[in-house]
C-alpha cells in the first residue's frame, strides 16, 4: 500500500461527499442533460455514464455474503467509507453500488461518494501504481477521520484479466465492454472476498 497523507481526508471533504442516493441523482441529472459526473465532459463519457446507469441498478442486487455484512455489523468502531468515482467509470458501476449496499446493513459503516475530478489531492494520495483509478475505496475512522486503509479500483482477479486485455491493444469500446462482462460474471465475488480480508485490518487500525 503506498503512504497517504494522514490529513488528506479532512472535515471539509467529507461535507463535500454525496451520499448514495445523491450520487445515484447526480448521474441520473447528468444522463437526462447528455453530460456525465464532474468536471471533466464529452460526448464519450456521455454515453458510458448512460450505459452505467443500467448497471448499477443490476449490481446493487448483488448477493451479499453474509459473513462479510456480519463482520461489517459488528465492527468495533464506525468507520466512514469514502469512495473516489465519476459516472463515466465502468468499474465504479459493477462495485460501487455493491459497496454502497453492504455499508446500509450496517450502523458501523457510512458510505459517501467523492467526485474524483473534484478531490484533485485526495486522488492524488491515493493513486494505483501512479494513476487515477477509480473506483477507490478509503476508509477512516468515522470520528477522528484517522485513514485505516483503501480498496479499489478492481480486486486483483479482475486487475490481472485487465492488464491482460490492455496488452491485446483492442479498441477502446471494446476493450470496456469485454472488461465489464468479465466483472459483471464475477457478481461481486472477488469484491467481497477481499473485504473480507481488508476489513479485519481496518478494524484492527482503528483501535490504535
Amino acid at each position: 500500500m503506498e503512504a497517504q497523507p494522514q490529513q488528506v481526508i479532512t472535515p471539509e471533504v467529507v461535507a463535500q461527499s454525496l451520499s448514495y442516493a445523491g450520487y445515484l441523482a447526480l448521474m441520473q441529472e447528468a444522463v437526462a442533460q447528455e453530460k456525465t459526473t464532474g468536471l471533466e465532459q464529452s460526448a464519450f463519457l456521455a454515453t458510458l455514464t448512460k450505459d452505467n446507469l443500467a448497471i448499477m441498478e443490476r449490481t446493487y442486487q448483488t448477493p451479499l455474503r453474509p459473513d462479510l455484512v456480519e463482520l461489517l455489523q459488528t465492527l468495533p468502531q464506525p468507520q466512514l467509507w469514502l469512495v473516489l468515482t465519476e459516472g463515466w467509470c465502468g468499474d465504479a458501476a459493477i462495485h460501487v453500488p455493491v459497496l454502497a449496499a453492504l455499508a446500509e446493513q450496517s450502523e458501523q459503516v457510512t458510505f459517501r461518494v467523492l467526485l474524483r475530478t473534484e478531490q484533485p489531492a485526495v486522488m492524488d494520495a491515493y493513486l494505483t501504481n501512479g494513476g487515477k483509478s477509480i473506483p477507490k475505496l478509503i476508509a477512516v475512522h468515522a470520528d477522528t477521520l484517522q485513514p485505516l486503509g483503501s480498496w479499489g479500483p478492481r480486486p486483483q482477479v479482475l486487475q490481472e484479466y485487465v492488464l491482460g486485455l490492455k496488452q491485446q491493444e483492442l479498441p477502446m469500446l471494446d476493450f470496456i465492454k469485454k472488461a465489464l462482462q468479465y466483472s459483471e460474471e464475477n457478481n461481486g465475488t472477488s469484491l467481497q472476498e477481499e473485504l473480507l480480508q481488508q476489513v479485519p485490518l481496518w478494524a484492527r487500525a482503528a483501535l490504535t
